[in-house]
């Protein structure tokens, strides 16, 4: 074992590993690694994801346009030159 710092030991687990309890312990320095991760298991089965129905095309493409006016309108605020103009449309 080598110390780093005051605190900080760090081990490099020669020493083996033992067994049990869904653990495993370090010889040397006493670290764990859990082995049994079972309550990390789901009881049952997730649910299947569901696609959402589908929007109405005419809608969409409204809410897309009132989106785009909005940036325009942003754009018109600041007194945008023709560049920013030209890349918003």
């Amino acid at each position: 074992m080598r110390a780093v710092g005051r605190l900080i030991h760090h081990c490099g687990h020669r020493a083996g590993w033992e067994r049990g309890g869904g653990e495993e312990r370090c010889r040397d320095c006493g670290a764990r690694r859990f082995t049994d991760y079972a309550a990390l298991l789901m009881p049952e089965r997730p649910v299947a994801v569901v696609a959402e129905p589908r929007r109405d095309p005419a809608r969409a493409d409204r809410s897309a346009a009132a989106v785009i006016a909005s940036g325009l309108r942003r754009l018109n605020r600041r007194r945008a030159r023709a560049v920013a103009w030209r890349l918003a449309v």
